[in-house]
């Protein structure tokens, strides 16, 4: 058995050094097709109100970072969704916005609503979540 030249060391390291920067390249290019998103949703008057929209949807496209600042103007509100995989719920009360992420992994239509019992007419709040297929 002979022993390995200097020129096929060399070939070794640089090969498994290409394949190294072939990795980190190639995982950036995946954290750059991941956009973040953000939405101001707020509720008031047994509405929500997507800042960005004329209406009451977060459209985003599969593996966005959805970022979400909730807020209420009048009382308290929920923003939930109960399907899966999303299962979301947050509460917000007037001058107390919560935030939150969530990766939208799941392509549909997604209702989200306010699920408190203060006021009869919170059960009539609806918005879209409509998350797009990635291309």
């Amino acid at each position: 058995m002979s022993l390995p030249t200097p020129s096929s060391r060399s070939q070794t390291t640089f090969v498994a050094v290409a394949l190294a920067l072939s990795a980190v390249v190639t995982s950036g290019v995946l954290l750059v097709a991941q956009n973040r998103r953000d939405f101001e949703v707020v509720a008031k008057n047994y509405t929500f109100r997507v800042s960005g929209t004329n209406g009451q949807e977060i459209h985003v496209t599969q593996n966005d970072l959805v970022h979400v600042t909730f807020s209420s103007e009048d009382i308290p509100h929920s923003f939930t969704i109960e399907e899966a995989p999303y299962r979301i719920m947050r509460k917000a009360e007037p001058g107390k916005p919560v935030t939150f992420d969530f990766r939208a992994d799941q392509p549909g239509r997604f209702v989200f609503f306010c699920n408190l019992t203060i006021d009869p007419k919170c059960k009539d709040m609806r918005g879209t979540l409509i998350v797009d297929p990635s291309k």
